[in-house]
């Protein structure tokens, strides 16, 4: 009998952000955040209530705020990883 077939970890989510991206709030149970407002990802965050957590920042603001997966979108696609990999390959 092979043991690691019958007991198989479970599968942990992956982040869908990385720190240093900028996204907004979808929503922010009752307080009003501005909808334009971008934060920027600062830290990840293990899950809470079956959702992941990220440590978010304002640079308007002075201090930080913990968001869940679900309450975050991609500031726009120019925020992400690819980017600098896409910028490095226009420059050769």
């Amino acid at each position: 009998m092979n043991m690691h077939r019958r007991y198989k970890t479970p599968d942990i989510p992956s982040h869908r952000f990385a720190v240093g991206q900028k996204v907004r709030m979808k929503g922010w149970g009752g307080n009003k955040v501005k909808s334009a407002a971008t934060f920027e990802i600062m830290a990840t965050l293990p899950a809470a209530g079956g959702s992941l957590q990220y440590r978010v920042r304002d640079n308007d603001e002075k201090h930080e705020r913990i968001a869940t997966e679900d309450n975050l979108e991609a500031a726009d696609m120019w925020s992400t990883k690819e980017r600098s990999s896409f910028d490095r390959k226009e420059e050769s």
